[in-house]
């Protein structure tokens, strides 16, 4: 048994190293630690934070204690399922077993498990309570086992730690000058109902800073026992109790206890979090409306939800947003969905039912990237794609390896980092980054993205945005890149539609072992599921090798290893503060979706006359976004379908309210996490946008039967056509149906006709967009949105008394011609006035 003696201990390895390693290292920092080039999106910060003391610093090199750091973590009120970012000063350094500065420590949950090398690293937990122990943190060693037993208790069965997901809990290094930072993302009682953190359950984050001691009682005279005021063990070689693998490493008493944590804990501090509501605060009551589709809009509409249902006149709205954006427009169209249906892309049939389009909210499609640089190991936050890249990408047209010669990709580049057109447009060198290695991660598919599968209109827009690019579209038809690159040849058109398409299907089922098949798989859990892989840094792979007649899913990948790609909407993208890759405009700008990109792009879109609604024009040349390079390319408008026909009167007034207040300029549409506002990842409404869902919101209120865009009932003199009566009849027939009697149509800047609706619907609209703390956007071209075609209601106007003319004349003519003609039918009509008349005259028939 080993016993600490009197005074520092030297070990087998220099201390004094360590202060001289410090000091180099901390002259050098900027150049190490900087993130490499620019930053893509702004990190998890707000103007103000939560400041507490941190732990003491330890000295290796005296085995003193020196004076207390500081934490500080930002936001810490109001929270939400988002991410918070924490940092620190003051903390003892995380260097090797040499004393070299560490700058990423593995996270246990990737491909190489628990580090081993790091000492001195820093974990942050998210915690149940304002004054947790260590069996209230998701993910420590001991989270959901007995408070009462401490760390004198066996480790927990499998799965008792992580219940709901892996764990959120991260774990970074600190810098040679004693600052370090992590960005964690926070469950509400949504996501983790064992944290349970919502408004009346209070939580907190716990920042462990590890500075070793014996928790495992390596060097005790009773084995055993826990005394953290002896260092021998931290970094021996064997226990190494300074780095993040004592975590893992059993008591030596022989009762098998989980004590590994035992000394990190005691440095720990605590910062009070505040949850704000989430729509499962609302009270139980039957839902006001329904709405389906749409799982871009997922964040903006789950707290406006939260903001209707709160206070003395609560509005529900029960919101399904998974199954695809042509399903839900289905249904709602057959009345067989929800009341009301979200979209992006509108349908431009002939109208089932009476319906208008009102613009929610605009956002966009992001390309989501995870890459670490491939010395440094530090996060690269700032990239570029286009096109081409995205459809390589997209088409499985990398190799496995340097040796792979799969028929299918022979000849190709073996990964996204070794493809010259990714170099040019991502120079490294001195100035530049130096990019990961193919099998970054540990995983074959490191560069093949994490997308959502089924149809959505997000594929739609995003295949739409590459197929519409000249580069692309030829290299989709088959011919090569400049550097000799070309389509995998499954995805010739031969065997497959090619872009754009609703729904990715790989294509390849090729390769050693067919590695292809197991390549790539659009995830089936939705947006939420992309996201969560992507918090994960788990790509969508299988493993080619089968065990026990499985493929296993491939794992998280490591902590400065990682070269993970994904695509989701900039809602969730934002939310959790991920880098997203910077696109091409048409006008040679490269943007992100930020809020001033977002909205220049909505105003470069022409309003559609036929359906009322608005999108990019990809490929015309000739359109103001084609001039426009502070554009962002995968901007989308979301939509609601709303009915003007047939909803009870209770309903269409819930549904004209909550467009109302959601819309609104001075509620909806102001920006924030709180309940009720509009949601990061989301550009606000343009004043014309704002009109058009004011007319929408009263063609709604009046049930008026108004129909998209310039379409018209038949017999109101318009030019559009009318689909089936309510009830599924034919309109304006007696099949069963009621017949559309309103004659109002939707025209963006008012309700043109309509009977009973939003006194503000008919006011007219501008065309200039809300700054939204974004740069000034470009005014609209000669297509204004909001503009109504032409001359619409004056010829409406002009018909009017030839309809009701002859209405008179086949009122009066109809029977008329009965009467008068010599027909059976004609004869007893005459003999039955007959009578009527002798009646009336009080004669005998």
């Amino acid at each position: 048994m080993r016993v600490r003696p009197s005074g520092p201990r030297t070990g087998s390895r220099p201390l004094q190293a360590w202060l001289a390693a410090v000091l180099v290292w901390t002259l050098g920092a900027a150049a190490v630690f900087l993130p490499l080039a620019g930053t893509g999106v702004q990190q998890a910060q707000a103007a103000s934070g939560t400041t507490v003391p941190g732990p003491a610093r330890w000295d290796p090199l005296t085995w003193t204690n020196g004076p207390l750091g500081a934490v500080t973590v930002s936001p810490t009120s109001g929270l939400g399922n988002q991410v918070l970012h924490v940092s620190w000063s003051g903390f003892t350094p995380t260097v090797d077993a040499d004393f070299q500065p560490v700058p990423v420590v593995l996270n246990p949950h990737g491909n190489s498990g628990f580090d081993k090398v790091a000492r001195y690293p820093v974990r942050v937990y998210q915690c149940r309570g304002e004054q947790p122990k260590v069996t209230d943190c998701y993910g420590s060693s001991l989270y959901n086992a007995d408070p009462a037993k401490g760390f004198l208790q066996p480790f927990p069965a499998p799965g008792t730690t992580t219940p709901e997901f892996p764990s959120n809990m991260v774990i970074a290094a600190t810098r040679p000058d004693g600052t370090g930072e992590a960005d964690i993302e926070v469950w509400t009682a949504q996501q983790s109902q064992t944290l349970g953190c919502d408004p009346t359950h209070k939580c907190s984050l716990v920042i462990e800073a590890n500075y070793g001691g014996d928790s495992v009682g390596a060097y005790q005279a009773t084995p055993g026992d826990i005394n953290c005021e002896d260092h021998s063990a931290d970094s021996d070689g064997l226990f190494n109790t300074a780095s993040d693998n004592v975590v893992a490493v059993e008591n030596t008493g022989g009762k098998r206890y989980a004590s590994g944590e035992a000394c990190a804990w005691g440095n720990h501090v605590v910062v009070p979090l505040s949850f704000g509501p989430t729509p499962a605060a609302c009270a139980a009551k039957n839902a006001d409306f329904s709405a389906i589709g749409l799982e871009m809009a997922d964040r903006a509409v789950q707290q406006w939800r939260t903001g209707l249902c709160q206070g003395s006149n609560p509005l529900t709205v029960q919101y399904t947003s998974g199954g695809g954006e042509p399903q839900a427009r289905a249904a709602f169209l057959r009345r067989s969905g929800g009341d009301v249906a979200l979209t992006s892309v509108p349908d431009r049939e002939a109208p089932a039912r009476p319906y208008v389009y009102a613009p929610l909210a605009n956002s966009a499609i992001s390309v989501v990237h995870l890459v670490d640089d491939g010395e440094s190991h530090r996060q690269i936050r700032r990239l570029r794609l286009n096109q081409r890249l995205l459809a390589k990408m997209l088409t499985q047209s990398y190799r496995l390896d340097t040796g792979d010669e799969t028929d299918s990709v022979k000849g190709n580049p073996v990964c996204l980092f070794t493809d010259p057109e990714f170099l040019r447009l991502n120079p490294g060198g001195d100035n530049g980054p130096t990019w990961p290695g193919c099998l970054a991660g540990g995983t074959f598919a490191a560069t093949a993205p994490v997308v959502v599968g089924g149809t959505t209109d997000l594929v739609a827009r995003l295949t739409a945005w590459i197929a519409a690019d000249p580069d692309a579209a030829q290299f989709l038809q088959g011919a090569a890149d400049p550097w000799g690159m070309h389509l995998n040849t499954k995805y010739l058109r031969s065997s497959y539609p090619g872009f754009p398409v609703d729904a990715f299907q790989p294509q390849d089922f090729s390769g050693p072992k067919n590695w292809k098949q197991y390549e790539w798989n659009p995830v089936i859990g939705g947006l939420g599921q992309v996201l969560r892989m992507t918090l994960e840094t788990r790509p969508s792979c299988l493993n080619p090798d089968e065990v026990a007649g499985q493929h296993a899913k491939c794992i998280s990948q490591d902590n400065g290893k990682r070269a993970l790609f994904a695509i989701m909407d900039a809602g969730q993208a934002q939310a959790m503060s991920l880098p997203e890759a910077e696109l091409p405009n048409p006008a040679g700008g490269f943007t992100t979706p930020t809020i001033g990109a977002m909205q220049a792009a909505v105003n470069d879109m022409p309003l559609d006359a036929a359906t009322g609604t608005q999108q990019l024009p990809y490929g015309d040349a000739d359109s103001a976004y084609a001039k426009d390079t502070k554009a962002y390319p995968l901007t989308m408008v979301q939509y609601a379908m709303v009915p003007t026909q047939g909803l009870p009167q209770g309903k269409a007034d819930a549904v004209a309210r909550f467009l109302r207040t959601v819309t609104d300029p001075a509620q909806g549409q102001i920006y924030g996490r709180q309940p009720g506002q509009l949601a990061v990842g989301f550009a606000g409404l343009t004043d014309a946008q704002v009109a058009a869902a004011k007319a929408a919101a009263g063609h709604a209120a009046a049930q008026d039967g108004a129909l998209p865009g310039n379409r018209t009932q038949p017999g109101s003199g318009g030019s559009g056509t009318a689909g089936p009566g309510p009830n599924g009849g034919p309109a304006g027939g007696d099949g069963g149906g009621n017949s559309g009697t309103g004659s109002g149509t939707y025209v963006a800047d008012g309700p043109a006709g309509s009977t009973g609706g939003d006194p503000a619907g008919g006011a007219g609209a501008g065309n200039g967009a809300k700054s939204g703390g974004g740069s000034a956007s470009p005014t609209l071209g000669a297509s204004a949105v909001g503009r109504s075609a032409a001359d619409r209601a004056g010829l409406a106007r002009l018909l009017l008394p030839v309809v009701l003319a002859t209405g008179a004349v086949l009122l009066v003519g109809g029977p008329a011609a009965l009467l008068l003609g010599g027909t059976a039918a004609g004869a007893e009509l005459r003999s039955r006035t007959g009578r009527i008349r002798a009646r009336l005259l009080g004669r005998n028939g």
